[in-house]
């Protein structure tokens, strides 16, 4: 791999390469029917990330409230 992984199947490529196989089919597996890993697969796909160009940014607030108090992140 050339670059930095910059998604899910890269990430699991680059596992499969490094990892030990014992270690690399306990973190690719599932259990018995493998329905729960079958819903964290389908929720990832669901992930949409659309990307905003052209977009005034001068303006952007990167706060946000954490146990009720308003943190900065600048």
């Amino acid at each position: 791999m050339a670059t930095e992984p910059g998604n899910v199947n890269e990430f699991r490529e680059l596992a499969r390469q490094v990892l030990p196989k014992m270690y690399y089919d306990f973190y690719t597996g599932g259990a018995e029917d493998q329905h729960t890993l079958k819903q964290n697969v389908d929720a990832f796909r669901r992930i949409m990330l659309r990307p905003r160009v052209l977009v005034d940014v001068s303006k952007i607030d990167m706060s946000t409230t954490v146990l009720g108090y308003k943190i900065s992140a600048l």
